[in-house]
């Protein structure tokens, strides 16, 4: 039936506007082959697209491995000591969803099993559901088959800043040169994977990134053709900085891969 409603109002999105007439009540065969025309071309009514970056190719590239490495996932939390006032109250700066970039950038390389120990305590909770014998016998998740892991990613934001400036000859932004007022993106991490076996630090990198922004007002720059910042009021910073963190997390888990240092 819910199917049924969902095709009847896209056939009256589709001709609910003919001559302002109330159409007649479309039949089962109509909701059908309305709802296949809209599977057919999905793009019409998506609004979303891939948050990809530069470096998603890089991972996009790398080849199937024979086996995925269990790797756990820690909080990669910022270490800048930045604050911005928001609503009266203070919060850091940088983005809160690092963790989940670093966790989309693992699974875009196709190369671990990403055991998530973020998010560890809901899955504990799902697990003890059964074990208190508080859900339906047979569902759920079997205690006692968690997957285990060789090695544990973790890290933070170090560095952070988004300045305005003014560059001399040479600076070349968007295809355009001479002295002109810019703005300069600049973001850095530091990531490390650790044996848990061992206690040992396998592999560390620290990486920085900066892109500039061209200026396109008074106090507006454009990052990029499309990430605005309005160095009035800040506006904007957030989305620009958030684009460096994901592209650094990308290319840290490109070298990770590229140094062969884990193994199953």
């Amino acid at each position: 039936m819910e199917l049924i409603m969902i095709g009847m109002l896209t056939l009256a999105l589709l001709f609910g506007g003919m001559a302002g007439k109330t159409p007649p009540p479309p039949t089962e065969v109509e909701v059908a082959q309305a709802m296949e025309a809209v599977l057919e071309s999905p793009e019409s009514i998506l609004l979303s697209e891939a948050n990809v970056t530069t470096a998603s190719q890089l991972l996009a590239a790398l080849p199937e491995p024979a086996q995925p490495i269990p790797i756990a996932i820690y909080a990669i939390t910022d270490t800048t000591g930045q604050l911005k006032a928001d609503g009266g109250a203070a919060s850091t700066v940088v983005s809160q969803g690092t963790t989940e970039m670093l966790i989309t950038a693992l699974q875009r390389s196709r190369q671990f099993a990403i055991l998530d120990r973020v998010r560890f305590a809901d899955v504990m909770n799902e697990q003890n559901l059964v074990t208190s014998s508080r859900v339906v016998p047979g569902q759920g998740p079997v205690p006692g088959q968690l997957t285990g892991a060789k090695y544990m990613i973790s890290g933070s934001v170090t560095e952070y800043q988004v300045s305005k400036e003014t560059g001399g000859i040479g600076l070349v932004i968007a295809g355009k040169g001479g002295s002109q007022e810019y703005a300069r993106a600049q973001v850095a991490l530091d990531l490390r994977v650790t044996d848990l076996t061992s206690g040992e630090v396998v592999w560390a990198e620290s990486l920085r990134g900066e892109v500039l922004g061209e200026k396109v007002g008074i106090q507006l720059f454009s990052f990029l053709g499309k990430n605005i910042v309005e160095f009035e009021t800040g506006q904007g910073k957030q989305q620009v900085i958030n684009l460096v963190v994901r592209t650094l997390l990308e290319e840290a888990v490109f070298h990770l891969v590229q140094s062969r240092v884990l193994t199953n």
